[in-house]
């Protein structure tokens, strides 16, 4: 079924609360046993995307391929040597908990509707909807410029929505250590997304410094 759904993009907010309204509704679908069961088993489920290793490295030699034409030699070389290690990054996020995940968790996706004490957050745009991990939505969510403070609050309430004893719920550390490699493969991904194409200047982001940053914090240059 298709909705018209009401509300505005959630970038357009700045408010931390409303966007913990969406960290929260995505900790819940992420932590509900019945949403991963329908992901693997139902007769749409062929048609997700799946997040394994080979899916996940494939955006790496992406790119690699569009290097040549988007980066200078300096930027070129960090994406040589990461992509020497991104083998080590493509098995550690295919090994995580897995469940349904929107794909393209990012603010501009995202519908929301204050309505009194409450927040109707209607994701849109599902196109990459996918049977990976969640940390792959929650890295999206929190894309820009927060404080690590900011970060960390959105963080927070995503787990704290969790149901008691879900893997990211009973071990903060292990959620944060698979949070800077989903960041990472997001900024991966959109150095492999199109040789020539360019997001619109609101929506610009430094994805290679992003990279090679969090390339580094994880020790793979």
């Amino acid at each position: 079924f298709v909705e018209k759904a009401p509300g505005a993009e959630l970038y357009q907010y700045g408010e931390l609360d409303v966007w913990c309204d969406a960290a929260r509704w995505l900790g819940r679908m992420h932590g509900d046993p019945s949403v991963a069961v329908a992901a693997k088993s139902t007769p749409a489920a062929d048609r997700l995307l799946r997040y394994d290793a080979a899916f996940i490295r494939r955006w790496m030699d992406r790119a690699v391929e569009f290097a040549a034409n988007r980066h200078d030699a300096s930027g070129r070389k960090a994406i040589t040597a990461l992509a020497a290690r991104y083998g080590d990054v493509a098995e550690f996020l295919a090994a995580l908990p897995k469940s349904f995940i929107h794909g393209e968790f990012y603010a501009s996706n995202v519908l929301v509707e204050p309505s009194g004490d409450r927040v109707r957050v209607c994701p849109v745009d599902w196109e990459l909807a996918s049977f990976g991990p969640g940390v792959i939505d929650l890295a999206a969510l929190i894309v820009g410029k927060w404080t690590d403070e900011q970060r960390a609050t959105m963080v927070s309430t995503y787990r704290e929505a969790m149901p008691t004893g879900h893997a990211w719920q009973t071990d903060r550390a292990a959620l944060d250590r698979a949070l800077m490699f989903a960041r990472l493969h997001l900024a991966v991904q959109w150095l492999g997304w199109s040789a020539h194409w360019n997001p619109p200047a609101a929506h610009a982001q430094d994805w290679l410094g992003e990279a090679i940053r969090l390339g580094e914090e994880l020790r793979l240059l």
